[in-house]
């Protein structure tokens, strides 16, 4: 019976052992797309069904354990631009006439990295702004124009341990619980 103990404890503890921090690594996503200088009608004036489904999610290639130095962070990035939203001739109940307004933006950056980056360097910042601006200007056909991109970002928020995959990792967890309490009433 003491042995049955020894080992349930000791398969209890292995799958934490090999638990690695998992990370969104290099992950941009678009998490608002807007106009309009009334944030009370950003909702309303939402621009994401016109942002492609795989600017709006990590994937699962994008899943890395970080190294043994390195931490999970993430932060978010807010840009405002002027912008020109182009007619939806085909889409009924689309926009009808150009419409000019301000626009706005939302981005959550994911990466692993030293625990000592706690916060954006302000050029960094400046870069997100000069990036959106290049990008923009290269898009052709978009039913939307974005110029003169400004960059506000968040502070770090670091993960270092337990679910920084916002679920995965709890799975992983729980699924090994389950298999340790299988092998300890099978024993």
């Amino acid at each position: 019976m003491r042995h049955q103990l020894h080992l349930s404890l000791l398969l209890l503890l292995l799958p934490a052992l090999f638990l690695s921090l998992k990370c969104y690594d290099k992950c941009n996503i678009v998490t608002s797309f807007t106009y309009g200088t009334d944030p009370d009608d950003w909702t309303e004036n939402s621009l994401m069904d016109r942002v492609s489904d795989k600017n709006k999610a990590c994937t699962k290639e994008q899943i890395k354990d970080c190294e043994d130095a390195e931490v999970c962070l993430s932060y978010d990035v807010a840009a405002s631009a002027d912008i020109e939203i182009h007619p939806d001739i085909d889409e009924e109940g689309g926009i009808s006439k150009v419409v000019s307004q301000e626009g706005h933006m939302g981005f959550t950056i994911s990466f692993c990295g030293p625990a000592t980056y706690t916060a954006v360097p302000p050029s960094h910042c400046d870069e997100w702004a000069t990036s959106l601006n290049e990008e923009f200007q290269k898009e052709k056909g978009s039913l939307f124009t974005v110029s003169n991109v400004d960059t506000t970002c968040s502070q770090v928020t670091v993960c270092d341990s337990g679910d920084c995959l916002a679920g995965s990792v709890a799975i992983s967890t729980t699924f090994s619980l389950l298999i340790t309490t299988l092998a300890y009433l099978l024993l």
